[in-house]
């Protein structure tokens, strides 16, 4: 299965996955300069790093998964809601801007909805003026599209 991802999102995730192995370098360099404090059944600082490598080396494969099944979304000017839009819309007399991003850069708190979410699979492909009607667990919301720019 292909994860999508906004162009921000891959390069985001690709120095993030940087981060991680320069992190595992540095923390296999202090896990060596621990094992030559002596025995290593009393050396608390040796396992603690060595469990901190397991950990690290764990998220840096789960970021190399990510990136072998990458789809970097193209961007649209078509004026549809697409992954990599930004979409104005009216709810409840109030308007929110929301972008569609891939799932691993959803941040709800500041407008970043998934494409698979609820919200953000029901507004894909419509465009300006449209109104879109979504299932809630507090009822029907109706979402009016006052925009859509590509980001």
């Amino acid at each position: 299965m292909k994860n999508i991802l906004t162009k921000r999102g891959y390069t985001q995730l690709k120095k993030k996955l940087a981060e991680l192995k320069a992190r595992r370098a540095h923390l296999v360099e202090e896990m060596e300069l621990a094992r030559q404090e002596g025995d290593l059944a009393e050396n608390s600082a040796y396992h603690q790093l060595r469990e901190t490598v397991t950990i690290v080396s764990q998220q840096i494969q789960e970021l190399e998964r990510k990136l072998i099944n990458v789809e970097i979304a193209e961007s649209n000017s078509d004026g549809r809601v697409a992954v990599g839009t930004r979409v104005l819309v009216e709810v409840n007399g109030q308007k929110k801007e929301l972008e569609i991003v891939g799932d691993g850069e959803t941040d709800p708190l500041n407008g970043k909805i998934s494409y698979q979410s609820p919200i953000g699979s029901r507004l894909l492909g419509r465009s300006q003026g449209e109104v879109v009607k979504i299932e809630t667990p507090s009822g029907v919301v109706e979402y009016r599209i006052l925009a859509v720019k590509s980001v």
